[in-house]
């Protein structure tokens, strides 16, 4: 769940549109100036439907087409994150750090979480005594 709610990152953003001062209003909100540059970026990319959070997890060709859209267009990672819609510029920026580490392989989808135990028959495991079990069949 987001930290701040769409009608207050909108309401932020309207205050930003009609008086300007990222700062100043930021200082009104108490929010850091630079989520006030966020939210903008990504009201004026995308209207009030992007200042909602996407939880979503992208192909390995969506985030190799942003990092072309970044180089192409000459634009850092937060104009590129608000042009795409996504939520976070340090995204972006991982993405580029690991396509320079590791080509595009490098950007797809990894498994999240522990591997499953199935290397281990957990009903063998309990029958013998704890002082024979191997580190690896302790953990």
């Amino acid at each position: 769940m987001s930290k701040y709610s769409k009608q207050f990152k909108l309401k932020v953003v309207k205050e930003f549109l009609k008086s300007g001062g990222q700062r100043r209003v930021a200082h009104l909100f108490a929010v850091n100036h630079s989520q006030v540059r966020d939210w903008f970026l990504a009201y004026q990319a995308h209207g009030p439907g992007g200042l909602t959070p996407d939880h979503q997890r992208h192909p390995p060709q969506f985030k190799l087409e942003v990092l072309q859209y970044m180089t192409k267009h000459q634009v850092s990672a937060r104009p590129a994150a608000a042009h795409f819609g996504i939520r976070s510029m340090s995204t972006v920026l991982r993405w580029q750090k690991l396509y320079n580490e590791g080509g595009i392989t490098a950007l797809a989808n990894r498994q999240r979480g522990q591997q499953p135990m199935s290397q281990f028959n957990i009903k063998a495991l309990l029958k013998k005594p704890v002082s024979e079990l191997t580190p690896a069949e302790l953990r």
